[in-house]
């Protein structure tokens, strides 16, 4: 109707408008009560007035209450991490994810709980907000409490105070960690395709050459002609074998089959030996140091095997692909001891040409090699894998020009739970 204030229908409101009556009630009984000059009717239509007043102020605060204890879940709740700072980079409020993540302390800075650096990033968003108002987001790596590297896209934003002034910064970071191991593993196979059609390429283009010399030695009569062009077959046909072999085991999920009472120490000596005849044509020593193995363990005895083959195929590449000057003859050791942990380990060392420092750290990522189109570039990639079922790790020491060693931790008397359930479901099949 014409001339009626409607009532808004929210709580808060509803608060406001009760004050708002009282108020009137006040003023309205105040001028009654003087126009009639009655005390006793302003004195009761004044109580009237305050009580009202009084009731709209503890709805408007309890409607305000509610309201901050909404936002508060609707902060802790929001599934990203979430952190409002001061001018000088003091967290002054924070999520339950953030704070569950991060070493939250009272008064500490952002860089020293995200980053645990002793001052501000170099380009901190925080500061750029603070000075131009505006929002900025960058891609940052931070370190949970527990060790853990996240990948992460930030946003900063600013909170004003009721005059427009900026009183702090909110700043939202997005897990991206998943997305970017996708990238990453969507690239490394890029790669790895690439990789295997070049080599591949190459592999069959040795077996035609070595083809062409054996029909040409069968055309001329030339027996060793023939035999060294056969000697190229056999040898290309060994490098596809261990592709194929490789990029089976490192391409699909295979399950171990772990046996008990296997001979680390056999394993051993059935690697030299298939080596040891190739490593003599090529002028290699074979230094062979097998100490004691106080008990047989549960192992893969065929993945040991071929963990083996692949560090003794690399270290033969690493020394015949040594231009080093100065020496001689190369020699590798391959060695199996147990240490005082009981751990099993083996070790394969030669004074080849070494890891170049720039390449230390790819070792044990995509196809790597560094002999071109020689190897296979999964060796590693195998070695490493074999190492992980058995519940172990692979770490190596390399000296560029020098040569490389490489180490298997393998837990020789205390299997994991995992091992041992795997190994009771072969044997039962």
């Amino acid at each position: 109707m014409k001339g009626r204030v409607p009532i808004a229908s929210s709580p808060r409101n509803r608060g406001w408008s009760i004050i708002i009556y009282g108020a009137s009630v006040v003023a309205l009984s105040i001028a009654v009560g003087l126009l009639i000059d009655h005390v006793s009717a302003v004195l009761l239509s004044f109580l009237l007035a305050v009580s009202l007043l009084a009731i709209g102020v503890l709805t408007l605060k309890r409607e305000l209450d509610k309201s901050r204890r909404d936002y508060k879940r609707l902060f802790d709740a929001v599934p990203c991490y979430i952190c409002v700072l001061d001018r000088d980079l003091k967290i002054l409020e924070s999520n339950t994810l953030y704070r569950a993540d991060f070493d939250v302390k009272n008064g500490a800075h952002c860089y020293e709980v995200c980053k645990k650096q002793d001052a501000q990033c170099p380009n901190c968003l925080v500061r750029k907000t603070f000075d131009d108002g505006r929002i900025h987001y960058s891609e940052e790596t931070l370190t949970t409490c527990d060790g853990r590297e996240l990948r992460l896209v930030v946003h900063s934003m600013p909170l004003r105070d009721s005059a427009g002034n900026i009183s702090s910064v909110m700043e939202v970071f997005t897990d991206i960690t998943d997305v970017k191991q996708l990238e990453k593993q969507l690239t490394l196979m890029g790669r790895a395709v690439a990789g295997m059609a070049h080599r591949i390429k190459n592999i069959l283009m040795g077996l035609e050459g070595s083809i062409f010399v054996v029909n040409t030695g069968k055309e001329m009569h030339d027996e060793q002609m023939i035999s060294d062009g056969w000697e190229m077959v056999e040898r290309n046909v060994a490098r596809v074998s261990r592709l194929v072999v490789d990029l089976l085991y490192c391409s699909k999920k295979r399950e171990p089959r772990f046996k008990e009472n296997v001979d680390p120490l056999h394993v051993a000596r059935e690697v030299a030996d298939l080596y040891r005849e190739r490593m003599s044509d090529e002028g290699i020593e074979l230094e062979m140091t097998l100490g004691e193995v106080r008990v047989n363990g549960l192992f893969d005895p065929d993945s040991l095997h071929n963990m083996l083959c692949n560090l003794m195929a690399n270290a033969i590449d690493a020394c015949r692909f040594d231009v080093e000057s100065g020496k001689d003859k190369h020699t590798i050791a391959l060695r199996c001891f147990q240490n005082e942990q009981n751990d099993l380990i083996y070790e394969v060392e030669d004074d080849g040409a070494g890891i170049p420092e720039d390449v230390k750290d790819k070792v044990f990522e995509d196809f790597f090699s560094t002999k071109g189109t020689e190897g296979t570039g999964m060796g590693l990639l195998v070695v490493q894998k074999v190492a992980e079922e058995h519940g172990g790790r692979v770490s190596f020491k390399t000296f560029p020009g020098k040569g490389t060693c490489f180490r298997v931790n393998l837990p020789a008397d205390t299997p994991s739970e995992e091992i041992k359930q795997l190994s009771a479901g072969d044997n039962h099949d």
